[in-house]
């Protein structure tokens, strides 16, 4: 019975945590026109993300008007087909973090079977459904550029009007870290940060804070975005700047990476004004690694390893004959 309850937690909790992500999706709107400008409705819209093996179908209002969201960060392509027209698709649309991007179509009298094929860097994708003004650091300067210290708050100050409050040379992480950031000269203390729409400040006492609740590998996040003024009442409980971050999800082909960063004092120069014989000890091991593919597949693996790790707990109780295996093994059966 316990693990029941334990799953039926586990799963409330995800739920939980997969409505709060909904603040963190993306959208993609348009109007469909003709060549002279007219709205064209009841037009077939497909958005697919061939990463991740997504399909959304809809149709056009009557005022040749489209919208799709609730989508994660990344590439899609746009394909648009209507009677008496040529097939139009746009590839390679990207969709940054809680983006609304448009993308207008103008389809041109033709067979259907002639298509009029758009890159996605060739797609004008101009803010216009909102007035927010936000920055997004990418998933190739996270992994790309150097930090010191591996935390990836460090990288909200490449956002224009953030300054770094921390006073920390070293950006660490855990209960010595510190998010303490100046967004367009506000407060500190009045910043969000988000993870996979989860809030993950950690406030303390009289609602003063310096840290986060958990930082994400490097390897692990997405996107990062920083909301700085203008921004939609979803994210009304900041009066400052919001950080939005995002992990990667699984696409349709499995794929991983293994790091380890080593700083060690055998690396180290001696100051040249130092009379002792070597430099001053300094030891940092981060390591880790992540993995991504099909969904299915993963939690099957995921199933069958917690499996086998209740097992051998069970097998291990019962060698050392511990008071409480009996109860365990039963709870197993």
């Amino acid at each position: 019975m316990k693990l029941h309850r334990l799953g039926l937690g586990i799963a409330l909790l995800a739920a939980i945590f997969c409505g709060a992500a909904w603040a963190q999706t993306g959208s993609i709107t348009g109007t469909v026109k003709d060549t002279s400008g007219a709205a064209i409705a009841g037009a077939t819209v497909v958005v697919t993300s061939p990463e991740r093996g997504i399909t959304r179908t809809m149709s056009t209002n009557s005022t040749g008007e489209y919208n799709e969201s609730a989508l994660s960060p990344g590439m899609f392509n746009i394909i648009v087909n209507a009677s008496g027209f040529k097939k139009y698709e746009a590839k390679g649309v990207k969709l940054d973090v809680a983006e609304k991007a448009r993308v207008d179509v103008t389809l041109e009298v033709g067979a259907a079977t002639t298509e009029v094929l758009v890159e996605g860097a060739n797609v004008a994708q101009v803010e216009t459904q909102s007035s927010e003004l936000a920055g997004t650091v990418t998933g190739k300067e996270i992994t790309q550029l150097e930090l010191n210290g591996r935390n990836f708050t460090s990288l909200v100050t490449l956002v224009p009007g953030v300054s770094n409050q921390t006073g920390q040379d070293e950006a660490k992480v855990g209960i010595t870290g510190s998010v303490r950031y100046s967004v367009n000269g506000g407060r500190v203390e009045y910043n969000s940060f988000n993870v996979d729409g989860g809030d993950v400040l950690n406030a303390g006492l009289n609602g003063n804070q310096s840290t986060l609740i958990v930082y994400p590998s490097l390897d692990a996040l997405n996107e990062v975005q920083v909301l700085t003024s203008n921004y939609g009442a979803m994210y009304g409980r900041s009066a400052s700047g919001t950080v939005l971050a995002t992990t990667k999800s699984g696409t349709n082909q499995f794929h991983g990476v293994g790091y380890e960063f080593i700083r060690n004092e055998f690396f180290n120069a001696r100051n040249y004004f130092d009379e002792t014989t070597k430099a001053p000890l300094y030891r940092r091991n981060d390591f880790g690694a992540a993995l991504g593919g099909l969904a299915g597949v993963l939690a099957g693996l995921f199933y069958i390893f917690t499996g086998l790790l209740h097992v051998l707990a069970a097998a291990i109780l019962s060698e050392s004959g511990h008071p409480r295996c009996q109860r365990y093994c039963g709870e197993q059966s």
